[in-house]
C-alpha cells in the first residue's frame, strides 16, 4: 500500500527550482527599478504617472517575491511531512506483516 502513496520528489524539486527562479526574477526586477525614474519622458503629469506606476510595480514585485518564497517553504514542508508519514506508514505495515497481521 505504501508504494501507491509515494510522491514524485523529482517533480517537486523541479517545482521548487522554478519557484526560486521566479522569486529571483522578481527580486532582480525590483533592483533594476530602484533608483530609476521616468524624468524627461514627457509632461510633468506623464512623469508623475510613470513614477506612481513604478512605485506600485516595485511594491507588487516585492510582495510577489515574498509570496513565492512562502509558497516554496510551505510546499517543501508538505513534502517533508508527507515523506515522514509515508515512512511511518511503511514501518507500521511492515510490523503488522511480520506479526502476521496482513499482507
Amino acid at each position: 500500500m505504501a508504494d501507491r502513496l509515494k510522491i514524485d520528489g523529482t517533480e517537486l524539486d523541479r517545482f521548487f527550482r522554478d519557484l526560486r527562479k521566479a522569486q529571483d526574477s522578481f527580486t532582480a526586477l525590483r533592483r533594476a527599478l530602484h533608483g530609476h525614474g521616468a524624468e524627461g519622458l514627457g509632461t510633468d503629469g506623464l512623469d508623475k504617472a510613470c513614477d506612481r506606476f513604478q512605485e506600485e510595480w516595485r511594491y507588487g514585485a516585492k510582495e510577489i517575491a515574498e509570496q513565492i518564497g512562502a509558497l516554496t517553504d510551505l510546499t517543501k514542508k508538505a513534502k517533508d511531512d508527507f515523506r515522514e508519514v509515508d515512512i511511518a506508514l511503511e514501518k507500521a505495515l511492515e510490523k503488522a506483516r511480520n506479526k502476521g497481521g496482513g499482507t
